[in-house]
C-alpha cells in the first residue's frame, strides 16, 4: 500500500473503488489521491464523510482522467470526446454525447451533485468550472500530439487550468453549500483561487519534470522547467520556476489576509493548500513511475 493510500480513511477508499468499478483504468491510487485531496477541503467542525466521499469523487475523477489522456497520447487519435467534455460549461449541459468512459462518469459526477444545489447557479458553476480544466487539457493535449512548446506564458495560464483546481474546488464550494455565486463580486476570493491555481502549477511543474526528461513524455512541451530549459541552464529553470511560485504564493497569502481566518473560503484555501505541500512531500506514486503505461 503507497503511503497516501495508508494516510487516508479505509471505509471511504473502499466505498470510492466500489462506487467506480465499472470505470476501465480506475485504480486504488486515484481513489486514495483524491481522497487524500478532498480531506482538507472540509471542516471537521461542520462537515462529515459524507462530504468528504463527494468531494473525493471529483477529485479522483480527474486523477483518472488525466492518466487515460496521458495514455491515449500514445495513440494517432484520442477516444476521449473533447467536444462534450467542454460543453458542460454551456447553460445547459450536454446529453447524449459519445458513449465514452469519461463523459459517463463525469454525467454520473454531475447527476450526483445536482440535488446538492441551493440554485442553478451553484451546480453550473462547478460545470463551468469544470468545463475550463477540459479546456485546458484539451490545449495541452493539442500541444503534446505536436510536440509544440508554446511560450512561456501560455504555458503557465492554460496549466493553471489544468491542475484540476476549478473543478474540485467548485464542487467542494457546493457540496458544502458555500454558495460561491453569492461571492463572485468578491476579488480577494478570485485573487486567491486564481494565485492557488498558478502557484500549484509552477509546483507540479518543479515534482514532474525530472520524470518527465527520463520518460520523454510528450508533456514536457508544457513543462514550464523544461520549457525554460531551451534557454537556461537546468539549474537556471529551477530556480526562476521556484521564484515565480513563490511570488504567487506570497499574492495568495496576502489576499486570503484580506479575506481573514474567519472567512469560510479563505479558511478551505487555506487548508488546500497546506495539503498540496504535504501530498507532494508524502510521496504520490504518479511521480515515481509511469501508471499511465
Amino acid at each position: 500500500m503507497s503511503r497516501i493510500a495508508a494516510a487516508v480513511d479505509q471505509v471511504l477508499l473502499a466505498r470510492i473503488m466500489a462506487w467506480a468499478a465499472d470505470f476501465e483504468d480506475f485504480a486504488v491510487h486515484h481513489a486514495a489521491d483524491g481522497l487524500y485531496v478532498a480531506e482538507a477541503c472540509v471542516d471537521p467542525q461542520v462537515d462529515g464523510r459524507e462530504e468528504v466521499f463527494l468531494i473525493a469523487l471529483v477529485s479522483a475523477y480527474w486523477f483518472w482522467f488525466d492518466d487515460r489522456s496521458d495514455k491515449f497520447l500514445r495513440e494517432q487519435q484520442t477516444p476521449v470526446d473533447w467536444d462534450t467534455l467542454i460543453a458542460y460549461g454551456e447553460d445547459e449541459p450536454p446529453r447524449g454525447g459519445a458513449d465514452t468512459p469519461e463523459v459517463r462518469f463525469f454525467q454520473r459526477l454531475c447527476d450526483l451533485l445536482a440535488p446538492l444545489a441551493g440554485s442553478r447557479d451553484e451546480h453550473r458553476w462547478f460545470r463551468v468550472g469544470s468545463a475550463k480544466v477540459f479546456r485546458a487539457m484539451f490545449a495541452e493535449e493539442r500541444m503534446s500530439r505536436d510536440a509544440e512548446a508554446r511560450s512561456l506564458v501560455e504555458c503557465i495560464e492554460t496549466g493553471a487550468h489544468s491542475t484540476t483546481l476549478p473543478s474540485i474546488l467548485t464542487a467542494a464550494y457546493l457540496v458544502r453549500r458555500l454558495d460561491r455565486p453569492r461571492r463572485h463580486d468578491d476579488p480577494r476570493i478570485a485573487n486567491v483561487e486564481r494565485y492557488l491555481y498558478l502557484s500549484q502549477r509552477l509546483l507540479n511543474d518543479l515534482q514532474s519534470a525530472e520524470k518527465e526528461r527520463r520518460e520523454g513524455h510528450a508533456g514536457r512541451v508544457s513543462n514550464a522547467v523544461l520549457l525554460l530549459e531551451r534557454d537556461l541552464s537546468p539549474a537556471q529553470a529551477r530556480a526562476f520556476v521556484e521564484a515565480q511560485r513563490q511570488g504567487y504564493e506570497r499574492l495568495l497569502q496576502h489576499n486570503l489576509d484580506r479575506l481573514g481566518a474567519r472567512d469560510p473560503f479563505a479558511a478551505t484555501l487555506s487548508r488546500l493548500v497546506r495539503c498540496i505541500h504535504r501530498w507532494y512531500a508524502t510521496g504520490p506514486l504518479r511521480f515515481e513511475t509511469d501508471l499511465a503505461r
